[in-house]
């Protein structure tokens, strides 16, 4: 079976820019029709949210990962239970509002740059280290040269290298 993670994950992340972006919209140039937009697309990315979390644990437990990939993943995991979390705080806070606040919208740009830290990571993950994909060896870079923004991204938020065990790819 394919991983699913990947087909669900694009989805959450989406709709929750484009539900920032209507109600930012709505606010600065005053256009109120763009308000049920971001009601719907907020709902519908926080559900989308709690399906890319489950999807992505289930395909993380079925892969055999190299311990470096395994630890990127793990991280991963973390920083989307947190953006899961925030999009469900910001699904219930923008339905319990008549408009939106300069606070819920701080927070839900907040939101938007976790998602593109997520998804970037997530990119690396499969991109650079290959997790979740077959080995094609067809990148435009080497594996250490393509490993090289995540390592420093792990290393900048755990404060320490990931652990390789010598196999630098995915299994």
């Amino acid at each position: 079976m394919p991983p699913i993670h990947p087909a669900i994950v694009h989805y959450p992340i989406a709709l929750g820019v484009v539900s920032v972006l209507a109600e930012t919209a709505a606010l600065v140039f005053g256009v109120p029709s763009l308000a049920p937009l971001a009601y719907w697309t907020i709902a519908i990315a926080a559900v989308g949210a709690i399906l890319a979390a489950g999807t992505g644990y289930w395909d993380m437990n079925r892969n055999e990962l190299a311990r470096e990939t395994h630890e990127l993943v793990h991280l991963h995991l973390k920083s989307g239970l947190i953006l899961m979390i925030a999009l469900i705080v910001a699904a219930v806070w923008r339905w319990s509002l008549s408009s939106p606040s300069i606070f819920y919208l701080l927070f839900a740009w907040a939101i938007v740059a976790g998602l593109v830290v997520q998804a970037w990571l997530g990119g690396e993950i499969v991109y650079s280290h290959g997790a979740g994909v077959a080995a094609a060896n067809q990148g435009t870079a080497s594996s250490e040269e393509a490993k090289r923004p995540s390592r420093r991204f792990y290393r900048w938020i755990k404060g320490r290298d990931l652990k390789s065990n010598g196999d630098d790819h995915a299994a």
